[in-house]
């Protein structure tokens, strides 16, 4: 198991039962002590957790709720894989949304050598990370700031997004299943990303495979609206979603 799953997972763990010894993580994950307080250090840095002695309690904002810069500093590796795999996607002349997210951010890195396309956002960091290509236009959502995720949401992006026309949209979640679609735990934050999904032609959810068969607060995407997911690897379940209808594509190929 690479680190940064491991680490992924030991978060979802906390966030159940908000508090962990060392020793319980490396008997779960069959990993030293050592190896153990070296997630834990990097994940307090990140801001997510606080170590104990002998341990780890989840920090109060921990929970799905974590910042931009918080989130970006979790998973970077496969984040970067899948946006660059998502960015493959995007072709010349398209129209594209790129939600807000470290996720999405990583195919803006990625897309750049594009030509003559339209990127849609709310997401400041995306538009700024474009700003400078000539090739690209952008559209910048307005709303009310959501501090700490360096975007905008609802209130007139609803409204500019209603006169749009969207080939593909590309939308990062907290959690994903069969049974509830992609969610979010915030409420305003899933009422915008709800009016990408409705106005484009293709949705595409990008996410590690830790997401897949959770739940959190807001829904904003059925599994029938969902035409692609793009992934660090296959889940064991990989053929449910693909009964399903939906295309999954992995940076790392075959689940292990």
């Amino acid at each position: 198991m690479y680190a940064e799953e491991r680490q992924e997972r030991l978060l979802i763990i906390l966030k159940e039962k908000r508090k962990l010894s060392v020793g319980e993580m490396s008997e779960h994950f069959n990993v030293s002590g050592a190896t153990i307080r070296t997630d834990l250090r990097i994940l307090e840095d990140a801001g997510m957790l606080t170590r104990t002695h002998g341990g780890a309690i989840l920090r109060t904002r921990a929970s799905f709720e974590i910042s931009s810069d918080q989130r970006n500093e979790v998973n970077l590796a496969a984040k970067q894989q899948i946006g660059q795999l998502a960015a493959s996607l995007v072709e010349d002349g398209d129209i594209i949304v790129l939600d807000t997210g470290t996720t999405t951010l990583q195919i803006a890195h990625h897309i750049r050598q594009r030509r003559n396309i339209t990127v849609i956002t709310n997401d400041f960091m995306i538009a700024k990370s474009l700003e400078d290509v000539e090739s690209v236009q952008i559209v910048l959502l307005g709303g009310v700031v959501k501090k700490g995720y360096h975007c905008a949401v609802a209130i007139n992006g609803r409204s500019l997004l209603d006169t749009l026309n969207i080939d593909k949209a590309f939308m990062g979640v907290n959690a994903l299943s069969l049974n509830q679609g992609a969610c979010v735990a915030d409420i305003m934050l899933a009422e915008t990303k709800r009016s990408m999904v409705e106005h484009a032609n293709q949705v595409i959810v990008v996410c590690d495979h830790t997401k897949l068969g959770n739940t959190s607060l807001a829904q904003f995407a059925t599994p029938a609206q969902i035409d692609t997911i793009v992934l660090d690897r296959l889940p064991e379940d990989a053929a449910d979603y693909q009964e399903a209808g939906i295309v999954l594509l992995s940076a790392r190929g075959q689940a292990e």
